[in-house]
């Protein structure tokens, strides 16, 4: 690094630029670690911590404002870098901030949605957009100043710690968004919510009549459910579909984790509702080929038992939902063991 020394303290000012060069970097560090702390429910620490990183922030800016004074290029160009951190730690500070503040209409949309109260889900959710989402704009921004960044005006020493705290900055970006698509899930999601609850309680009543042999309601039953997938593939709820389809849970923790993956599951695509489809006509086979067991047409449940499986394919449907790989599983080996007994085998296991 090449520095004329400047008439009026040129090395006073190369120290400055240096100083709130690794100020800014380490309130970068501890506004990543305040939501690290938030995510572990620790509010306390997270308050502590964002404070320091504003603290620490605020000396970087004076360091760096002072330095400007410099008509040294190099000096200009590492400002240029370190103003532009400087904003992101900012954003960063502001966005731990938002999720302090909105914490605990967090935690009852979330303990609303576990009861199944969607409508009071919804309403606290949309109290929490209201605080996160105008900020997100600004993420956007400081990403893009990020990424225009000029790796040659930083000196060597705080080249690797630059790189990570704009992977932090980018983390925390990615997990703030990660909170907005689980609210805008539960609160676009309501009605579709409302149509899965129903969905799973028809098919707990279809376990339950196929397992008591009632297949006069197993039918019914059967004719309810795809009734009611088929309306969810009207776009208002495929819309809520896309958006948590958005979700990524392992970016969260402890219940917003949780919720998240049960949101992705339930707010089902169209191709998942392809696959649930799929499942209820090998299901319906299934129930033609136990029938045709029971009144002795051993060949004829055979049929149906070979036209069943090819409904299910080979391997677990394309799909992330467990539960409609779990569905799939059990139907399998529901079909072996109905074929071990049209050849009047003894059921395994």
């Amino acid at each position: 690094m090449f520095l004329t020394t400047q008439p009026g303290g040129g090395e006073d000012i190369l120290s400055e630029a240096l100083e709130g060069g690794e100020l800014t970097l380490t309130s970068v560090g501890r506004n990543y670690e305040s939501l690290t702390q938030f995510m572990q429910n620790n509010e306390t620490q997270a308050r502590q911590l964002l404070e320091a990183a504003r603290d620490t922030l605020e000396n970087a800016r004076a360091k760096l404002n002072s330095a400007k004074r410099t008509r040294d290029q190099y000096v200009l160009g590492m400002l240029d870098n370190y103003q532009r951190l400087a904003q992101a730690s900012d954003v960063m500070a502001q966005g731990v901030d938002n999720l302090l503040v909105i914490s605990e209409n967090l935690t009852d949309a979330i303990f609303y949605y576990s009861y199944q109260d969607y409508g009071n889900a919804s309403e606290k959710a949309s109290y929490c957009l209201q605080v996160l989402e105008p900020l997100l704009s600004d993420f956007e921004t400081s990403e893009m100043a990020l990424n225009g960044s000029n790796i040659l005006y930083i000196p060597s020493g705080q080249r690797d710690q630059l790189t990570l705290r704009v992977n932090q900055y980018k983390s925390e970006n990615e997990i703030y968004y990660q909170y907005v698509w689980l609210l805008r899930s539960l609160l676009n999601g309501t009605d579709y919510l409302q149509k899965n609850a129903l969905l799973e309680e028809y098919l707990r009543q279809l376990q339950s009549a196929i397992a008591n042999q009632d297949f006069q309601t197993a039918q019914t039953l059967l004719q309810r459910i795809s009734d009611l997938l088929q309306s969810l593939r009207d776009p208002r709820y495929q819309s809520a579909a896309d958006i948590a389809s958005q979700l990524n849970p392992g970016l969260l923790s402890g219940k917003a984790s949780d919720t998240a993956q049960q949101l992705k599951n339930r707010l089902r695509n169209l191709g998942e509702i392809d696959a649930f489809e799929k499942y209820l006509q090998s299901l319906e086979k299934y129930l033609e080929a136990q029938r045709l067991l029971e009144q002795g047409d051993v060949e004829g449940a055979e049929q149906a038992i070979n036209e069943g499986l090819g409904f299910l394919g080979q391997g677990q449907p394309q799909v992330s939902d467990p539960e409609l790989q779990g569905l799939y599983t059990g139907l399998r080996e529901a079909y072996n063991t109905l074929r071990m007994r049209s050849k009047g085998q003894p059921p395994q296991g």
